[in-house]
């Protein structure tokens, strides 16, 4: 079973910056002071009610995302209930393009190092047994840190829940929402406030602009699960990594470049090899190969025959399961990208920085973190066992030239002893649709 007490876990953020998560817990605690308000006390809509499907002017909505689990606990609709933070950009109302309903909300930062915005309900909300997933539309800037708190009561007893988003730009994703820290001992039966913050990742200099919309909460699983995701078609994943979760029982997820198979020269997985892979359970999923570029820098044609032929490869080779499913390479996605990849893949995996809310609310959007970062990716795996969530564990080298066997194995055992499920991606997949 895992340690599911609530501490906070200061010695984590540290070394977080390899998992994406940045910055600390309610670093902003003033509100915007331009007239001293607040989000109207009485409002109905500040966070919506139990039934989450009325919009501001009570009207219902839930047919307007049928195809979504959960129900909205925030429209959008209209802002009168959200509040920028103390010099973090600006809030308006974007009626083109909205995600569902009539409008979203932008949030746009020119000078200030990020853009953030928040809401109250002085009665509580009760999010105990939800995770919580929000539609995000970034303009022009691809990598952004997405940042929900949730007050439960106060900024002393608060829950951070993260993602790093690395494209598309200028489309609707979902994302669905880890839990990256804990700070005191909150009661997520009583969630006062919900701050939302919007930060550059990399390059900071140019705006923070980005919309959002239809902030929705799912009934979580009594038990979170934890899937392996193993890159680059390595020949460690046959010789250290498949024998170790053997004893374990558990199956991993291999990204599989078709044109690296046979390259043992470079340490490189065999045609063999894969087998033994998909007889002991494993996903080979499908990673196609682009060198130093993101597969978005290439023209949309180009990308269309790469994921087709990756596809294709593993189709041809008895791996049709396995194929269903997407790696990143280098994490990138773009627009024209993301619309290929759901139209040849059921799923879709790149970095992240934190967990994910379960059940899933966008398959092709499925965020990893480094299982390589020690004390912090065991802490993101208890997180997902207390908080009924996935954590995708990302591997790459394992053993001499990267993860030692030693701290591999290490890491083995404590994902055993948590009350997490291991998954591959066609159980993850085939769980939430059944």
């Amino acid at each position: 079973m895992t340690d599911r007490t609530r501490r906070s876990f200061v010695t984590a953020v540290v070394s977080a910056g390899a998992l994406g998560s940045a910055g600390c817990l309610s670093n902003v605690s003033g509100r915007d002071g331009s007239n001293g308000s607040r989000p109207a006390e009485s409002s109905p809509n500040a966070v919506e009610d139990a039934n989450g499907d009325v919009d501001g002017d009570g009207n219902e909505t839930a047919a307007e995302r049928p195809d979504l689990p959960g129900e909205r606990i925030a429209s959008f609709e209209p802002l009168d209930d959200w509040v920028s933070m103390i010099d973090a950009g600006t809030l308006e109302a974007a009626t083109d393009d909205p995600y569902a309903g009539t409008q979203s909300a932008r949030l746009r930062a020119d000078d200030a190092e990020y853009a953030a915005v928040y809401t109250t309900n002085p009665h509580g909300i009760d999010l105990r047994e939800s995770n919580l997933s929000l539609a995000v539309k970034a303009a022009e800037r691809e990598q952004l840190q997405l940042t929900l708190e949730l007050l439960a009561p106060d900024h002393r007893n608060a829950v951070a829940l993260r993602r790093t988003l690395i494209g598309p730009t200028d489309r609707w994703v979902r994302v669905d929402f880890g839990t990256g820290r804990v700070e005191g001992e909150p009661s997520l039966a009583d969630v006062r406030e919900i701050r939302l913050s919007v930060r550059p990742r990399g390059d900071s200099t140019g705006p923070v602009d980005c919309r959002v919309d239809d902030l929705r909460a799912v009934d979580r699983p009594e038990t979170g699960k934890v899937l392996l995701l193993f890159d680059g078609t390595l020949e460690s994943h046959h010789s250290v990594a498949l024998e170790r979760l053997s004893e374990h029982g558990f199956a991993g997820v291999e990204a599989i470049i078709p044109e690296a198979v046979g390259e043992t020269r470079s340490g490189r997985l065999t045609r063999e090899q894969l087998d033994d892979l998909a007889d002991a359970g494993w996903d080979l999923a499908a990673r196609p190969r682009t060198g130093a570029r993101s597969l978005a820098d290439y023209a949309p044609d180009e990308q269309a025959e790469l994921i087709r032929r990756t596809k294709a490869y593993l189709e041809t080779n008895g791996f049709e399961d396995g194929a269903d499913y997407f790696v990143a390479p280098r994490n990138v996605v773009g627009p024209n990208t993301m619309d290929l990849v759901e139209d040849h893949h059921e799923g879709a995996f790149r970095f992240g920085g934190a967990p994910n809310a379960l059940p899933v609310t966008d398959p092709h959007n499925l965020g990893f973190f480094s299982g390589a970062e020690g004390d912090v990716t065991k802490e993101y795996v208890d997180r997902a066992a207390e908080f009924g969530q996935l954590a995708v564990l990302h591997f790459e080298h394992v053993g001499d030239d990267g993860l030692s066997e030693r701290a591999f194995a290490d890491l083995l055992e404590h994902v055993d002893r948590a009350d997490v499920d291991v998954v591959t991606a066609t159980e993850l997949l085939d769980h939430d649709r059944n």
